[in-house]
């Protein structure tokens, strides 16, 4: 029973000691920075209405043309439709945000000016692609200006009276 008691007692201390002849688990590693770039705000706000002013439509028989560049504010009209003095503009808006990035603008490829139930499609004239990079740095405020003209087709037939529509230009960080 000594035999058996001391045999006993090898084996537990040859288990309780093992791992002391045991290898060093293989380890590695690696290590990872952090980093953020903190940009200010992007707004937008709009300077001028597309305005056309006053448009005499053709006389009998005749579809004029009315447009106004994104360049300027002059309209011009053609094919029998004749602009009155009248006080006119192209849409422009001036998008703020931080210095250097890129932005995503996006606008309607027309919009309906309507009285009533008449209406009046016009195109829409943008001086801008559908990315603009704003003026500056990084860390320094940036801006832009957006311009918007339009252009329409103006029938013989076409009601007179006052055409309002609403149109949107959305901007947004790429």
């Amino acid at each position: 029973m000594k035999k058996l008691l001391a045999s006993a007692a090898v084996a537990a201390g040859l288990l309780a000691g093992g791992s002391a002849f045991a290898q060093a688990a293989n380890t590695s590693s690696a290590t990872a920075s952090g980093s953020v770039t903190i940009v200010r705000p992007l707004t937008i706000t709009k300077n001028s209405d597309l305005a056309f002013g006053r448009i005499v439509r053709p006389r009998t028989g005749g579809t004029g043309t009315v447009t106004l560049a994104n360049t300027g504010n002059t309209v011009v009209a053609a094919s029998g439709a004749v602009a009155l003095a009248s006080t006119t503009s192209r849409a422009q808006f001036t998008v703020d945000g931080e210095g250097g990035q890129s932005v995503t603008a996006s606008i309607p490829s027309s919009v309906n000016l309507t009285s009533g139930t008449n209406t009046i499609a016009v195109t829409l004239l943008p001086d801008f692609g559908s990315t603009v990079t704003l003026s500056g740095a990084l860390a320094a405020a940036g801006s832009s200006t957006l311009n918007v003209g339009g252009s329409f087709s103006l029938p013989d037939t076409q009601a007179t009276g006052a055409y309002t529509g609403n149109f949107t230009v959305t901007v947004t960080y790429q």
